[in-house]
């Protein structure tokens, strides 16, 4: 029995993974950025994408187990529906057909910019229900 403190069995279901790629004053080149490592395992959901200015931008999500550091393209996990912002300020996305969405504790995620137009800086948000 103790005072003041609650003991709750229940747990966050929900989380959220995410980076930021760019500087705010230089326009992001193509290429690799942010190795993640993935902190629980989960489910990819959703994702969105928030520019700093009105552009366009395709990131590619690269997954591999510790082991196998680091990912490369061959371990690409969206398919051919990439999280992209096209002459806009955002982008979100509920439906990941054709993804591998599972994630383990401890995997590494790389994010590959795949092309860009006018954006400094942009954040990639990964929404995941923890398993």
């Amino acid at each position: 029995n103790y005072r003041g403190i609650e003991i709750s069995t229940s747990s966050t279901t929900k989380g959220q993974l995410t980076i930021t790629i760019g500087d705010g004053t230089n326009v992001i080149q193509t290429g690799t950025y942010a190795p993640l490592r993935v902190p629980y395992n989960c489910s990819i959901s959703s994702n969105e994408v928030v520019l700093d200015q009105t552009g366009s931008i395709v990131i590619d999500i690269w997954k591999d187990t510790y082991a196998n550091y680091e990912p490369d393209n061959a371990d690409s996990i969206t398919a051919s529906a990439p999280p992209t912002v096209t002459s806009a300020l955002t982008s979100k996305d509920n439906d990941l057909t054709g993804w591998t969405p599972s994630l383990n504790a401890g995997d590494y995620l790389m994010f590959n910019v795949d092309s860009i137009a006018t954006a400094t800086r942009a954040t990639l948000s990964l929404e995941v229900d923890k398993t």
